[in-house]
């Protein structure tokens, strides 16, 4: 529990996100990494261990355990990942990202709420709220 994953809408918004966050972190990624991450779906790994999962078979990823984007105070990739991908989007279509923040019933409020922070801290303060409510068939 208290995992963070990301994921961005539009392929070119996600492969510039992709760009942004290498020139910030000084990784480089290579044309077949970002047609990767292009079509990849969300993903929670530090942006260090990324190329590992693109380099994953798609069917492999799905079973891999993935520990969350780091998103405290020491380092907060999260924060970072929405921040390029806004950039990104305001670059490529010249408006403000919509963003929504995904939780299933399980999800404990503090992850919840720090995730929040983290957009307030970038001035956003409207998002869709999404949660995953539905029970398990008997």
């Amino acid at each position: 529990m208290g995992k963070c994953f990301f994921d961005v809408k539009g392929k070119d918004v996600r492969v510039r996100t992709l760009e942004l966050m290498g020139q910030k972190y000084g990784l480089t990624f290579s044309e077949d990494d970002q047609n990767k991450f292009a079509i990849m779906e969300s993903f929670g790994v530090p942006v260090q261990n990324l190329k590992q999962i693109l380099d994953m078979h798609p069917s492999e990823r799905r079973n891999v355990k993935q520990p969350g984007i780091p998103k405290d105070s020491l380092d907060n990739q999260l924060a970072d990942w929405v921040q390029n991908a806004r950039i990104a989007n305001i670059e490529l279509h010249d408006k403000e990202l919509e963003l929504a923040i995904k939780g299933d019933a399980k999800e404990e409020y503090p992850v919840i709420k720090k995730v929040m922070d983290i957009l307030q801290d970038q001035k956003i303060n409207s998002f869709s709220l999404v949660t995953g409510l539905r029970g398990k068939e008997k």
